[in-house]
């Protein structure tokens, strides 16, 4: 377990002023798609079958190319390395990943709502802690667990629990799930470790209403690098596009784009994908 210094709070306090203008983005959370408990399998406790994919030992937190580069790159396609979509060994190290958004998941909270208190450096640790022990649990890699977090909540264990059809707790905005500390605008300060750590075990082994990034990736099937953003994508819309373009389909259309970027080391550049405002500039189709 790494343990988080008193200096990153401190720092995160002081440099919250300083943050690029478009961290105001943190308002907008990937909407989720209402079609999202249309997958199959309904069982608490997945992990990942395919042995070429499943981590079940997530000990080693260096294991990515360090900081990788704070830029976007818009993907487009099926998400396969030939479609330009990045190889695993283009992805940044956990340690690395999750110190680099440490800033923002301790102001993430006040850039969603100015009302919520802020993370702590415990509720930190905790989403850490939660991230290794669900990843060990079922298989994930803890750099896509992180990845989906930072994309949901950015690390704001008081997000409110949304609810455009399929009610969304927690800091993966999981299917259904019990663990919130904003749901119906009740505030639990401090956010309960064990609460902590259930939402993200809630958002990767699923729940009894929908699926988690473990089913998510086992649905997807192809075996490969493209299982991981072939499963965000499935995790923000319930299904892929009958085309195989991740930018298509309902939901987020930058949604598997965008984690592709995280895992590569985007944090602070401005997004460069268009296809939620303009979504013919990237080719999307509903179907």
């Amino acid at each position: 377990m790494v343990k988080l210094s008193i200096s990153s709070l401190v720092a995160g306090v002081a440099l919250a002023a300083a943050l690029p203008s478009y961290l105001t983005s943190l308002a907008g959370l990937s909407p989720r798609s209402s079609n999202s408990g249309q997958i199959a399998a309904r069982a608490t406790g997945g992990k990942v079958t395919n042995k070429n994919l499943a981590r079940f030992d997530n000990s080693n937190i260096e294991d990515g190319v360090g900081n990788g580069t704070d830029w976007y790159h818009l993907y487009l396609g099926n998400g396969s390395v030939a479609a330009g979509w990045p190889s695993k060994d283009k992805w940044v190290s956990f340690e690395d990943m999750f110190n680099s958004y440490k800033l923002q998941m301790y102001v993430a909270c006040q850039y969603l709502n100015w009302r919520l208190p802020n993370n702590d450096i415990d509720e930190v640790q905790a989403i850490w802690d939660g991230i290794q022990t669900a990843s060990d649990a079922t298989g994930v890699d803890h750099r896509l667990i992180l990845a989906v977090i930072m994309q949901e909540s950015h690390g704001c264990v008081r997000v409110n629990t949304t609810d455009l059809g399929v009610r969304n707790p927690g800091v993966m905005q999981n299917h259904n799930g019990k663990a919130s500390c904003n749901d119906n605008k009740k505030l639990t300060t401090p956010c309960p470790v064990a609460t902590i750590h259930e939402m993200i075990r809630e958002g990767t082994a699923g729940t009894t209403s929908g699926d988690g990034l473990a089913h998510c990736i086992n649905t997807s099937g192809n075996g490969d690098v493209s299982d991981y953003y072939r499963a965000a994508r499935i995790y923000n819309s319930g299904s892929i596009s009958k085309t195989g373009n991740l930018q298509s389909n309902i939901a987020t259309h930058c949604y598997a784009s965008d984690i592709a970027n995280r895992l590569t080391g985007w944090v602070y550049a401005p997004s460069a994908c268009t296809c939620d405002t303009d979504p013919k500039s990237c080719g999307v189709s509903k179907d």
